[in-house]
């Protein structure tokens, strides 16, 4: 009899928790509902063209929030008209949803390229960021500078380090990729016209350490120092293995009669052996007549 009485009763409580349970949630369904307006939807309407007083105008009607974005210049719009936003036209966006518009800036912006000329490839694009400009591509090209920014393209047109660009516009970074490192030969520099310093620091740079070089005439300290390189080998752009040597020659002559003078000695040269073999021809005609027999002595 105890037993039977004890299961009712904790049946009655089961029953009783599960309509607790059951209301409670009846409730907290209902003020979830409330609080985050289920149900209530508005369509997003359509604010491209509009000027940015009309889409906000239109959007508080609608019980919309906004956020509103005129870092950008476009010339064929209008001072503060709309370019863009989201969500898009006709999208079904609960009440006080924020709708993000993109308004025409009311002047056009313009920002500096910085100086990232041989500067590192993130240092570079952290500068062109903070200045406001954006890296559209990037290409890599054969370079010794690994990861270095080499020359920076603008609309097809490589421009300088200083340069006035449009706010947020793109740009193209040209970054060298470097040498495979089984690959010992480079192509030669062209140092023809540089002093001796400046054609080392040049060689050497690139990776060629064994430079010779030779003065046209003995010079003293003070006009070594003038002298100017007017031939070099291998010639530039050739491709040559590092280990070998770069053979340089200065002068202190005026360069352009320099090559003037060596290419007439060329061409003087060059009449000379022609002439020298116009001789040596005719003796060989000579000797084969002498020994070729003659048709009367038969």
């Amino acid at each position: 009899m105890k037993y039977s009485k004890y299961c009712l009763i904790l049946l009655l409580n089961l029953l009783i928790s599960i309509f607790i349970l059951y209301k409670i949630t009846s409730l907290a369904l209902k003020w979830v509902d409330i609080y985050t307006k289920h149900g209530s939807y508005v369509i997003v309407p359509n604010l491209r063209y509009l000027t940015l007083n009309q889409s906000i105008s239109i959007l508080k009607k609608l019980g919309l929030k906004y956020d509103v974005d005129t870092s950008h210049y476009d010339p064929s719009f209008k001072p503060y008209q709309v370019l863009s936003f989201f969500p898009e036209a006709g999208d079904p966006v609960k009440v006080g949803r924020y709708i993000y518009i993109q308004a025409n800036a009311k002047n056009f912006q313009t920002t500096v390229l910085p100086n990232i000329i041989n500067k590192n490839k993130r240092i570079a694009i952290k500068l062109l960021h903070a200045n406001h400009i954006l890296v559209k591509d990037i290409k890599y090209v054969n370079d010794f500078s690994k990861d270095t920014v080499l020359k920076v393209v603008y609309k097809g047109k490589i421009i300088p380090s200083g340069s006035i660009l449009p706010h947020q516009d793109g740009i193209t970074l040209i970054i060298g990729k470097g040498y495979e490192k089984k690959n010992y030969s480079y192509p030669v520099p062209n140092v023809t016209g540089m002093s001796l310093s400046n054609a080392t620091y040049t060689l050497k740079e690139k990776l060629f350490n064994i430079i010779n070089f030779y003065y046209e005439d003995p010079l003293d300290d003070a006009s070594a120092t003038k002298a100017k390189v007017y031939r070099q080998e291998p010639t530039p752009g050739k491709i040559q293995d590092k280990k070998k040597p770069i053979y340089l020659w200065l002068t202190t002559k005026p360069l352009d009669r320099l090559i003037k003078t060596s290419e007439s000695n060329k061409d003087d040269s060059k009449k000379n052996m022609k002439k020298e073999k116009i001789p040596i021809n005719e003796e060989m005609d000579e000797q084969k007549t002498k020994t070729k027999p003659s048709v009367f002595e038969k």
